[in-house]
């Protein structure tokens, strides 16, 4: 793109009123440059596993130790496993690194034209980085998942459950001890509608730490999450909110209900029971459904 589009970008940024554009969809366009490079990268990731597997087959075969084999067989498909995720994540990382080199990504808002720059070059990371997750989502240890992200310069750590939601692969940052909800999305980026053009916006999200996001939330472009926030169910944040540390969002827009404070002590309290009809309030046992011996 070059320095008149850019200008032309910045102005429409700060012009637009992003607290009133609609949460859409964050779709990218698969090009017929982006086919190829994902065909490519499963390609070389399944050949040189299994070049490997061909090398040593033989030996395997072999009838001195083939009984060995049999019983050896789950080591011996995780090793081809293994192999074909690391390939995957390095040739992945690779490539992103030169796409970095040949263009850096940058936030704002682009126009979907595959001769801007911005868009197009955005689609090729974005097709690099869903092929090392979709492939790395499917292992069969959970953690896997934030070492994709840390490993596609998404902040995550180890401690954070992330692999119930959806998160965007790209301009996050997460805290520690990240918790998201099952259905919650995470998004830096949305397709929004300009003068009846369609334009890409591009905001960078940071989730500070132990941030609870609700089941079904969505978090949109720009939002900042302070320490110890939680998200409500079906909460929805607005583009560019700022969200206090230490608060209970609920609601669309997303807005303050209670102190997470507040919840922690009322949870503590004596567990009541209101009597239909008569207004009174009465002490409720919960010990009556468990099963351990009183």
């Amino acid at each position: 793109m070059n320095n008149n589009q850019s200008k032309v970008s910045a102005e429409k940024s700060k012009i637009i009123n992003l607290a009133k554009i609609p949460i859409t969809t964050n779709g990218f366009n698969w090009s017929f440059t982006s086919n190829i490079l994902y065909l490519c990268l499963h390609i070389l990731s399944l050949t040189l596993p299994t070049v490997m597997v061909i090398t040593f087959f033989n030996d395997a075969m072999d009838s001195n130790f083939f009984h060995w084999r049999i019983l050896l067989i789950f080591i011996d498909v995780l090793a081809w496993w293994g192999s074909y995720l690391l390939i995957s994540l390095l040739l992945g990382k690779l490539i992103l690194i030169l796409l970095k080199l040949i263009h850096k990504p940058r936030e704002g808002i682009f126009k979907i034209d595959p001769k801007n720059r911005d868009y197009s070059f955005y689609c090729l990371r974005i097709t690099v980085k869903k092929y090392i997750f979709w492939i790395w989502n499917n292992f069969c240890f959970p953690w896997v998942s934030n070492y994709a992200f840390k490993m596609c310069d998404v902040k995550a750590d180890f401690k954070s459950t992330m692999f119930d939601g959806w998160s965007d692969v790209e301009f996050i940052e997460y805290g520690k001890n990240i918790m998201v909800g099952q259905g919650a999305k995470v998004l830096s980026s949305i397709i929004i509608r300009i003068d009846n053009e369609d334009y890409l916006l591009i905001k960078k999200v940071i989730i500070g730490d132990h941030v609870v996001l609700g089941a079904n939330s969505i978090v949109s472009p720009g939002t900042l999450i302070g320490q110890g926030a939680t998200l409500g169910v079906w909460t929805v944040t607005q583009i560019n909110q700022i969200l206090d540390p230490k608060w209970i969002y609920i609601g669309y827009p997303a807005h303050k209900y209670q102190p997470a404070q507040k919840a922690i002590e009322e949870s503590k309290k004596e567990p009541m029971r209101r009597i239909v009809g008569m207004g009174k309030r009465i002490p409720f046992d919960i010990d009556q459904f468990s099963n351990h011996k009183k």
